[in-house]
């Protein structure tokens, strides 16, 4: 199994985000190993040892995404308990691979 890891990300949230989309920059991006612009992920949110259950989402890379920066909507923004850096985990697994959204 493959794990890959972002550095410290930024959050920035925008209320016209759903649920299941979040976007990056291309060069974060890369340190996950996504070579496509959008890739189909299952999406958690782990914390203080807590872990949400799965949804299926969407991570998009945009150039128009700062470098260093995850954009996401308020809902998600409302799972982070108040943190204001996080880093991406992506796990392959059967079927899409698992996107983790913790803290740094």
């Amino acid at each position: 199994m493959s794990i890959k890891q972002t550095g410290a990300l930024q959050i920035l949230t925008d209320q016209s985000f759903t649920e299941q989309e979040l976007v990056i920059n291309p060069n974060d991006g890369f340190d996950l190993g996504l070579m496509m612009t959008e890739a189909t992920v299952e999406l958690v949110f782990n914390f203080n040892q807590e872990t949400t259950e799965a949804i299926t989402a969407r991570i998009i890379q945009k150039n128009e995404c700062s470098l260093g920066t995850l954009e996401l909507g308020n809902k998600n923004a409302s799972k982070l308990n108040d943190n204001t850096k996080v880093k991406l985990t992506l796990e392959d697994q059967d079927g899409n691979p698992k996107l983790i959204i913790g803290s740094v």
